[in-house]
């Protein structure tokens, strides 16, 4: 618990009050999702009521969590606002989208968090970058507060654990990340059905953008930079987070690129690396961040222009 200073902190926010917004950062992926899901079924178990909103439309795969229908989109103007706010897995409060309408003047912010670089933005923030996802922090919360884990909210944690660590393959999985995942086994749930929702349930259309990103794939500085792109039009079967991961199948590939054209000479970059590349210092140059080996940010300008950029700033950090 040493590695949570402000566990205690969040542990009162938590019991203080009785209406809570709970929210993360756009294009909420599996740890967000499934800590939203989780901490709202906790609060629910102590009495209390509250709302998911996030800033844009929630991820199918995860459908099957428990709740996931409850999830609300951020609209403007907003439909309401809360007094007490809990921002789960973002570093900065700005990524929270037109979610920033739902919170009230003077509201209390906790902000849970495990990404490097976190503003502190909070009135609480039980922030630590030594655990593998918002979702094991999580967990070491409701063992504090001694609240009952079910199986739905120990399929929400897991869910969201596998997904940041890419099942357990990162180096954010730590000892206490596996201490945290073998409590949840116990609780009965259903390893092969999480796992292959969260990793292998796509759609043909979804399969098919692979395919696409990967024709893209050029390699760059004796083939140890890996880049892909999909346009605008191959991006309506949506934005594919883990394809980017492909480009690191490359022998001897250290950082991989996938640049998405969200808009007309507007791209969302994601950034992986294996070894020594901190991709969070080059996405930082862009106005991103993000972790060691996996961040991303957003750039403007044509598709040459975007990847020379990029190019030039990995060039820097390469051996």
């Amino acid at each position: 618990m040493a590695r949570y200073p402000d566990l205690q902190a969040a542990r009162g926010f938590l019991r203080n009050a009785d209406t809570f917004l709970l929210t993360s950062h756009l294009n909420s992926d599996g740890d967000a999702i499934g800590g939203c899901l989780a901490l709202r079924g906790l609060l629910h178990q102590m009495g209390k009521t509250a709302t998911i909103v996030l800033p844009g439309p929630p991820d199918r795969h995860y459908d099957f969590l428990d709740g996931w229908m409850a999830i609300r989109q951020a609209r403007n103007p907003a439909e309401e606002q809360f007094d007490h706010v809990v921002i789960i897995d973002c570093p900065q409060r700005d990524r929270i989208g037109l979610v920033q309408g739902y919170i009230a003047p003077g509201a209390r912010l906790l902000n849970l968090d495990h990404h490097p670089g976190n503003s502190g933005f909070g009135h609480v923030n039980m922030v630590s970058t030594e655990a593998s996802s918002a979702c094991e922090m999580i967990y070491y919360l409701v063992r504090a507060m001694e609240l009952d884990l079910d199986t739905h909210t120990a399929s929400q944690l897991y869910a969201g654990i596998i997904f940041d660590t890419g099942g357990f393959r990162y180096s954010l999985a730590r000892a206490s990340t596996f201490d945290a995942a073998a409590a949840l086994v116990r609780q009965g749930i259903d390893l092969e059905r999480i796992a292959g929702r969260v990793f292998g349930s796509r759609t043909f259309e979804e399969v098919k953008q692979l395919g696409q990103a990967i024709h893209s794939l050029a390699l760059h500085f004796d083939d140890r930079v890996a880049t892909m792109h999909l346009t605008h039009a191959q991006l309506r079967s949506g934005d594919p987070e883990e394809v980017v991961n492909a480009g690191l199948l490359v022998e001897g590939v250290e950082v991989a690129v996938l640049l998405k054209e969200h808009e007309p000479d507007h791209y969302r970059i994601s950034l992986r690396s294996k070894n020594s590349v901190d991709v969070s210092e080059v996405a930082a140059l862009f106005g991103g961040g993000g972790h060691t080996k996996a961040s991303g940010c957003h750039m403007q300008g044509t598709l040459e222009q975007v990847r020379n950029k990029l190019l030039s700033a990995i060039r820097q950090h390469l051996e």
